[in-house]
């Protein structure tokens, strides 16, 4: 489908917190481009106690400086769409560089694709340092640089191609699909970095970038991956780390149970389903680490092994299940943070509104323990001793059996439960 428009112009929304000086050079990457397109800057502070307002307000009145005092990603997306004049909104992380040629791409795309929603930029890292292979081993296993690329994803076989979703780096979205899907859901609330009053640790609470492409799908957009829009995601040795990759699947695990219950709402018999399959994954993966640890191979390991990250996940994702049923109010609580976020006047209230489960499976302690499993006690502490859920006999039963039997099991159970509707 070809429209034609007059010069769309770009609102480059860039959500930050504490990282003046990376968004400094994010900024100089576009500047120094030599693109044709029409852009604006906003630059969204989601109360930031660093010079982020002198760095900004700095390229006035290219760039233009919001307060968000409400600490909350997608808050600061949402204000920065409120702040907006462009007829696309280029979101981008503040810790990216961008490639020339990029910003025509994206006009280009929307202007002949009428039926485009979102455009998903290509990802490339930018190591700052050599990470170890056991860094990469892990981004092989799970996306957790946020990297939007053919060795990333096999769905990307061409320059340009349609695409399921898009990542939070470098994503596009016409003005008018964002509004009319009103905007993202709940993603995160804080960084990995804070410490201090008043400030979150990151707390994992929605589906962010993935939840508003299911979204636009499904008000009837396509999403479309170019080659030609491009930026580099600045990569730092703190994400080399065992504490980062740690920290990072145990959140994925924790907002997926809370994107369950407030945005998928999947039927009882799927969520049975998932607590079967992940207890039986985690057992397996109990098993699997288990036995390298008895035969010496990790020893000289400094990392992460890919079973205890995926360990970490499914522990948390059961973890953080037994909570939210313990309390069932608990789920729109936290998504109502993460739409809102939370202001430092407020921040002691909502932290005593929160029970002390949650609260200690989000703590620093738990999240952020920096050495990898390599003995037994380790690995049985990890999976026994630490958070809510312990391996029960549903766990140990169901690990006995092939994954693919048990998924067609529920598959049939699926299928049978839906005719019974039907009668």
């Amino acid at each position: 489908m070809e429209r034609n428009f007059g010069q769309m112009k770009i609102s480059i929304i860039i959500p930050t917190h504490n990282r003046a000086e990376t968004l400094r050079n994010a900024i100089e990457s576009i500047i120094s481009l030599n693109d044709n397109a029409e852009y604006e800057f906003v630059i969204v502070d989601n109360n930031s106690s660093d010079s982020t307002k002198e760095v900004v307000e700095s390229y006035y009145p290219l760039a233009r400086y919001v307060f968000e005092g409400n600490t909350s990603f997608s808050k600061a997306r949402s204000t920065g769409a409120e702040n907006a004049a462009g007829d696309i909104f280029l979101y981008l992380d503040d810790d990216v560089l961008v490639r020339p040629g990029s910003l025509d791409e994206l006009v280009r795309i929307f202007t002949v694709h009428g039926e485009c929603g979102v455009v998903a930029g290509r990802i490339d890292p930018k190591f700052e340092g050599q990470p170890p292979d056991w860094a990469l081993n892990c981004q092989s296993s799970f996306n957790g640089w946020s990297l939007f690329n053919e060795s990333t994803y096999s769905f990307i076989r061409a320059s340009f191609q349609e695409v399921p979703s898009a990542a939070g780096p470098m994503m596009a979205i016409r003005r008018e699909a964002y509004f009319k899907v009103k905007g993202f859901p709940p993603d995160t609330v804080g960084v990995e970095s804070n410490s201090g009053q008043k400030l979150f640790n990151k707390l994992y609470i929605g589906p962010g970038d993935y939840g508003l492409c299911l979204k636009i799908k499904d008000a009837g957009y396509k999403i479309f991956y170019s080659n030609a829009a491009s930026v580099f995601h600045v990569i730092p040795p703190l994400r080399f780390s065992v504490r980062f990759w740690r920290s990072r699947m145990i959140g994925e695990g924790y907002h997926q149970v809370i994107s369950e219950a407030e945005f998928f709402k999947p039927d009882t018999l799927s969520i049975v389903e998932s607590t079967v399959l992940a207890k039986a994954k985690l057992f397996k993966l109990y098993r699997q680490l288990e036995r390298l640890i008895r035969n010496g191979s990790l020893t000289n390991c400094d990392g992460l092994s890919t079973q205890e990250l995926w360990i970490h996940y499914y522990k948390a994702y059961l973890d953080m299940k037994i909570v939210l049923d313990k309390h069932p109010s608990l789920s729109n609580f936290l998504w109502t943070i993460g739409e809102n976020g939370v202001s430092d006047s407020e921040y002691d209230v909502t932290i005593d509104a929160l029970p002390f489960e949650y609260k200690d499976l989000v703590s620093s302690e738990f999240i952020y323990f920096d050495k990898p499993v390599s003995t037994l006690s380790e690995l049985q502490y990890i999976v026994f001793g630490r958070g809510v859920y312990k391996i029960d006999l549903v766990g140990s039963l169901a690990s006995r059996l092939p994954l693919s039997l048990l998924s067609g099991f529920f598959r049939i159970a699926k299928s049978i439960n839906r005719r019974v509707d039907l009668l």
